[in-house]
This record gives C-alpha cells, structure tokens and sequence, in this order.
C-alpha cells in the first residue's frame, strides 16, 4: 500500500505543479489527494533532521504563531478563521518539503510540469493579441492592450516575473546554442507580456525584484551593483515602448501628487495603509493582536471609520500585516524564513536551482513590500509552493551532503541533479 500511495504521489506532485497556475480547482483536489498520501506513507523518516532545512523549521515556527494567536484574537471567527485556512498553507508546503527530499525523479518532474503551465500562459497571452481565447480572462485583441489569461492580472504578472528568471537560470555554457537561444526567447517574451501586454504594475516591481536578486546570484555583489543600474536603464527603455505601460505611469503620477488628498486610489491606498498599521504594531509590539486581528482593529485608527470597508482585508504590505496579527515576533519569523531559504539557495551545488530560488525570493521580498502574497489564494500557492519545491532542490544539491548517499541508484540521481 505505501508503495503503491509513493507511485501515485510521484505523479500527483507534478500534477499540482502543472495546475496551480492553471486550474486552482483542480491544484486544491490535487493537494487535498497528496496530503492524503503523504499521511498514508507516513513514516519516522519524516522526522529525520535532514528532512528539514531551516525554511521547514521556520515556516512552522510561523504557523505556531498562527494557531496561537487563534487563543487572544479580538477578531470573531469569521474573520479570524480566514487567516488560520490561509496559513494552513505552510504547513502544506513542509508536507511537500518531506515528500520531495531525495527525489531528483519528482523534483525534475515538478519542475517540469510548472514550466508547462508558465509556458501555456505565456503562450496564451501572446495568442491573446491576435485571437479570443475561450479561457483567457480578457477577450479582445490586438495590441496596446491588457491579455492576461488569468483572472487576475496581477498574480499572473507576478509568476511570469519570475518565469523570466527561471528562463534566464536554465542558460549555460555547456547547453546547446538551441537550448540557450530557446530560453533566452522564452525569457524576453516572458518580460515583454509584463511590460507590454498586461496593465498591471506589480509585475514590474517583482521582475525587478527577481532579476536583480538574479543578477546578484549570478554574477557576485560587486559586479551585481554595476550591472544593476544598467537592468534598470534597460527596463526603462522598454517600458517606453508600451503605451499600456506609459498610461499606468502617468496614472502613478498622478496619485503620487495627490497621495495624501486621495487614499482610494492604487498608490494613496498602500500609503494609508503603511500610515495607519504601524499604530495597531506600536499598540502590542511583541505578540501582535491575533490571528486575523487586523481585520477588525483597523477600523479603530482610521481618520474615517466609514473606510472601515476598504482597508480592512489586508494591509498591502505581508511585514506589515504579520507585525499587526503576530507582532515584531512574527515579522522577525517571516524574515528569517527568506534568510534561511537564501543561505539554502548559496550553499547548493545546483547552478540553475540556485538562481531560480534567489529569483523567487527577490519576487517575494518585493512582493511583500507592495502586497500580501502570503495571505493571498493564489500568491500564496505560487510562492510557497515553488519555495518547497527549490528549496529542496538547492538543500539537497549541498556539498559533501549525505542525503541518499549510499545507494548506488540515489547517487546516479542526484549526480542528475547537479547538471540540472
């Protein structure tokens, strides 16, 4: 039987991978099933302590803090129960961490099955332009245009943010010059479908986020700073092209002069937001309010408690809405838990593994600043579900580890993995 639960979850891993960017429905039965696998295969391997890098460790220390803060929040349940289902989310993502540790097979797969999906969006967008796709979230054509596929604009620009960089981390020198040329085609017409054929500007702030956290990765601090201005000059010239792109800034610019005046806007909401959470955090600075807290003391220091409505989701900022819910103990959790990720990332032995995870934790950190990637569905599915999937990737593939080392078949994986 638990031979048979390994065979199945080998398969339905990937299919997850495959369908979290695609069918969110269909990815929640998926995780649903392997969770139901995972407690079928159950074994004290699990507990092993190299089952767990730090990011596991961490992700469930700020899980504790969640059902902890279920006991004292002021937040009734229905407000506070949404935070908790939300959350649980990490907890899914260590189940995922244990289930692929040592499995070079499941990993290539899963990272198989998300370029997939990434590539069916992509492709999509770009058919967008000159046909009605059926599944496509926008129907109409032609360009200067928003074509985004998903629902949301903004949750597809900031997976295609980082698609950018997991194009750019699959170059090498000893790839195929069709290889190579492939990605790099894949890579800039990633960027372009951000910049040019969606509305939306958070993906340009997390592709930023992505490919500088990228170049640092690949080219060291030093030589990362010069480069840098340059990525910036050259992202700036292409978004000089898209008129799309030009109209959201003209926009921006206009909320930025009146930020103060209007705090409905995009821009003026996030700066309200940063203005007023910091009085709830000050309020009980080490423990915060509760899970789910922010929801509804909120509405106690805003200028308007008519706006109680508007801001009382969440804060634009996921530092931010910890600090209120967990306090600084919370916030300093988060933040260790993307140090930790990064120290698993500079320690593997797997080049593009590397890169794609520091790419994804440059998408989050600057996600997080502008957003709640965490408490969002579909952020949160993206982001800690490909943080399992390359954190294992990148702890695995440490020097001198010993994770399977002395079967004769686990070396010749994991000797795969290291030219992935």
């Amino acid at each position: 039987m638990s031979n048979l639960a390994l065979s199945i979850l080998g398969w339905l891993i990937p299919g997850l991978y495959l369908t979290f960017s695609t069918a969110l429905g269909l990815g929640n039965v998926l995780m649903l099933l392997i969770l139901i696998g995972f407690v079928a295969t159950a074994n004290k391997g699990y507990l092993e302590k190299e089952r767990w890098p730090m990011p596991a460790v961490w992700l469930l220390a700020l899980y504790a803090m969640v059902l902890l803060g279920m006991f004292y929040t002021p937040a009734p349940w229905e407000w506070s129960s949404i935070n908790w289902g939300k959350y649980t989310k990490f907890v899914y993502a260590i189940v995922l961490m244990l289930l692929l540790h040592g499995r070079a097979d499941w990993q290539r797969r899963s990272l198989l099955a998300f370029e997939i999906g990434m590539l069916f969006l992509l492709a999509s967008t770009w058919l967008n332009i000159w046909f009605i796709l059926p599944w496509s979230a926008t129907k109409q054509t032609g360009w200067g245009v928003s074509h985004h596929v998903m629902y949301d604009y903004i949750v597809q620009n900031v997976m295609m943010g980082f698609f950018v960089v997991y194009a750019l981390s699959k170059l090498s020198s000893v790839a195929s010059r069709v290889w190579n040329a492939s990605y790099a085609v894949i890579a800039l017409m990633a960027l372009v479908s951000v910049t040019h054929l969606s509305s939306g500007r958070t993906g340009l702030i997390v592709v930023a986020g992505a490919l500088a956290a990228f170049l640092f990765a690949r080219i060291g601090l030093r030589r990362a700073l010069v480069a840098l201005p340059i990525l910036l000059i050259g992202l700036g010239a292409l978004l000089m092209t898209s008129d799309v792109m030009l109209s959201r800034f003209q926009q921006a610019t206009t909320q930025l002069q009146n930020i103060y005046n209007d705090r409905f806007s995009s821009i003026g909401h996030r700066a309200y937001n940063y203005k007023t959470t910091p009085r709830l955090i000050a309020e009980r600075p080490l423990l915060g309010h509760g899970t789910g807290a922010y929801h509804t003391e909120i509405c106690r220091v805003l200028d308007d408690p008519k706006d109680c409505a508007t801001f009382r989701w969440h804060s634009h900022n996921q530092f931010l809405f910890f600090g209120v819910d967990h306090g600084l103990i919370g916030i300093a959790f988060y933040i260790l838990l993307i140090i930790s990720a990064a120290r698993v990332a500079r320690r593997s032995q797997s080049q593009s593994h590397r890169l794609m995870l520091f790419g994804l934790l440059g998408a989050l950190v600057s996600d997080s600043l502008i957003n709640s990637p965490l408490f969002s569905a579909r952020e949160s599915h993206f982001f800690l579900y490909m943080l399992a999937l390359l954190v294992v990737a990148c702890h695995n593939a440490r020097p001198h580890s010993d994770v399977e080392a002395l079967s004769p078949r686990n070396k010749c994986n994991f000797s795969i993995m290291h030219t992935n």
